[in-house]
């Protein structure tokens, strides 16, 4: 008893011109949303009712406007205002992070400096111990023996045994020096 709802269900359909979405709807359907009495004219009762053809624009602004939803609807000011916000702050965020990436290239950039530095550094250690271009390689005058006697001699190459031996002598007593030198 009571309970049940009607099983007569109403449907209509307006036209919303503003751009917020937001529906505009008058006091006496408030109150019936609300759950409360309807009031009524007398004068609505006792006459025939009729489907008036009626303008939206004129039907909305002549009653007073309640807004249903999200609260009270913003203005096109509101919601710029909001977006230029979002935008500083999303702005404020990519330039921390580009800071920071910087800022660890940066790093980067200095630490690898510091190695090459550091690598050319041992480069240069290493070849001033090795003779330079100009030096003549040691020995060189027993070398030539060597090599005079083996082309006189092609067959018979122990014959050059002691031009071997004296050259042999002569490394190993410049690799002597050398090492001497170093020490």
């Amino acid at each position: 008893m009571g309970g049940s709802q009607s099983s007569n269900t109403r449907r209509i359909s307006v036209t919303n011109d503003d751009q917020s979405g937001v529906i505009k709807v008058s006091d006496s359907i408030v109150q019936r949303l609300k759950g409360g009495k309807e009031v009524k004219d007398s004068q609505s009762e006792s006459r025939p009712v009729s489907q008036p053809q009626f303008d939206a624009e004129k039907v909305t602004s002549s009653f007073p406007h309640s807004y249903y939803g999200r609260g009270t609807p913003k203005t096109s000011l509101e919601i710029r205002q909001d977006q230029e916000a979002a935008l500083r702050e999303n702005d404020q965020y990519w330039e921390k992070r580009l800071k920071t990436i910087e800022d660890n290239h940066k790093k980067i950039n200095r630490r690898m400096e510091e190695e090459y530095k550091k690598a050319t550094k041992e480069i240069e250690e290493l070849f001033s111990r090795l003779p330079a271009k100009l030096e003549q390689p040691p020995c060189t005058n027993a070398g030539q023996h060597v090599k005079k006697c083996y082309q006189q001699n092609p067959r018979e190459v122990l014959n050059c045994a002691k031009e071997v031996e004296a050259f042999a002598a002569c490394v190993d007593m410049k690799r002597v020096n050398l090492l001497d030198s170093r020490q």
